[in-house]
């Protein structure tokens, strides 16, 4: 092994040390719905390129493409070349309701992912990404007889490592499979305040969700070379339900606050369970998606995904959710990409929409949410290196029946690095 390729190791694995690390310790921005379910669900876009395009991936493969949301996919990497894409997001957010709005941001790693090729027919990936975030805070104040005040807090997120597979079976079809580690904690805090009242004990719950078990997702490809230069792709996938474990501790204690002093000072537990085991009902999942393409000059493609989240439940317990979908539609464009071409005509051009129904449904209004996208991808010169840009403009939730909307604008930023490690060289 040369020198310049342990370089080339040291660094993909100081990478990944970074990106893992940024990932698990990432919050997401706050969400009020995020408080239903497992929280917010990321999104269901495995990198910024297919970000910038609305977020279609059932039907998207290629040589030099990682694209985990259909395994299938990797059946048609080079096997000769490894893969490495990673990346990172900044989000700005405004809430707003009948009377206020409020502004938040954040900034984080977004995910990492490798792919490889294991023999000539099976090639492989692994990655690791954010897969829902728990973050919220709300305050609820009454007055009935003795006034009092209850405050809500959700943290935590869960994270997804995955490991996948694909390979060709018979002139354009292509099998795939997805094994998902998910993992993570999520808390929510109640606390019940009698702030005018000192002869009240004020009261805390504490329930905290630690998950660590496996999903299995399976997808399928289909390509048809309509002419030398044309192609029509079709990609089927498919989330398997499974029956997760979780483990709950719940603490609930009794405290006394002084009025207008931030001192708590406990007083009695109440209840203190600790490893209580939890059955989790997890959803089914089906998603569609058709792409035509020329050559590396232009692609077009549509997507739709159906998640059965109305059968999700804890214990048996259901939540206020149901079944979401999603539609997108997106392209992208390179003019005119050869070593001779102007920089310009080398970037590729991208963009996309899409519509979600969530599975959050408040008060019986479905909490809907719709995006536009666009972004470019900046080939660095005389590297296997490319830049990815994507942003997106959206909105989520309503106003009606009090509850919040939010504007969303979405900044992704990835980096795509590829190298012919597995070339054996030649001595004469």
């Amino acid at each position: 092994m040369t020198i310049n390729k342990l370089h080339k190791i040291s660094f993909l694995f100081t990478m990944i040390f970074i990106m893992v690390n940024g990932i698990f310790a990432q919050s997401d921005i706050s969400s009020p719905y995020s408080r239903f379910g497992l929280g917010t669900m990321s999104k269901n876009r495995p990198n910024t390129i297919m970000q910038g395009m609305g977020g279609i991936s059932n039907a998207m493969s290629g040589k030099h493409l990682l694209n985990n949301s259909n395994p299938a996919s990797y059946a048609a990497m080079d096997s000769l070349t490894f893969l490495f894409d990673a990346g990172f997001y900044m989000k700005y957010v405004t809430y707003r309701t009948v009377d206020a709005s409020e502004k938040g941001s954040n900034a984080s790693f977004d995910y990492f992912d490798l792919g490889f090729g294991v023999t000539k027919w099976l090639k492989m990936g692994i990655g690791v990404a954010p897969y829902s975030s728990r973050a919220y805070i709300s305050t609820a104040s009454f007055d009935f007889m003795y006034p009092y005040s209850i405050d809500y807090e959700g943290t935590g997120g869960l994270n997804k490592l995955y490991w996948a597979g694909g390979f060709k079976v018979y002139k354009g079809f292509s099998l795939g499979f997805k094994l998902n580690y998910i993992f993570g904690n999520v808390t929510d805090v109640t606390t019940l305040y009698y702030p005018a009242n000192i002869y009240f004990h004020n009261e805390r719950r504490t329930i905290n969700l630690s998950f660590s078990d496996l999903t299995f997702d399976l997808g399928l490809m289909y390509k048809h070379d309509m002419d030398k230069d044309r192609s029509i792709t079709f990609g089927v996938t498919y989330g398997l339900p499974a029956n997760m474990n979780a483990h709950r501790n719940v603490f609930i204690r009794t405290m006394f606050k002084g009025y207008g002093s931030n001192t708590e000072t406990p007083i009695d537990t109440i209840v203190y369970k600790k490893g209580e085991r939890i059955r989790i009902k997890y959803p089914q999942s089906i998603g569609a998606g058709i792409t035509f393409q020329k050559n590396e000059r232009w692609l077009v493609g549509v997507d739709f995904n159906w998640s059965n989240w109305s059968a999700f439940s804890m214990n048996d317990v259901s939540d206020s959710l149901q079944n979401s979908w999603n539609i997108a539609v997106g392209g992208s464009y390179t003019p005119f990409n050869t070593t001779v071409s102007n920089y310009f005509r080398k970037i590729t051009y991208r963009a996309g929409f899409h519509y979600d129904q969530t599975f959050f449904n408040i008060y019986g209004t479905s909490i809907n949410k719709y995006g536009v996208t666009f972004g470019f991808g900046l080939p660095i010169p005389r590297a296997m290196t490319s830049l990815n840009v994507a942003f997106e403009f959206g909105k989520m939730g309503t106003v009606n029946n009090n509850l919040i909307q939010e504007s969303y604008f979405n900044m992704s930023f990835g980096i795509s690095l590829r190298d012919r490690w597995f070339v054996k060289r030649r001595y004469k």
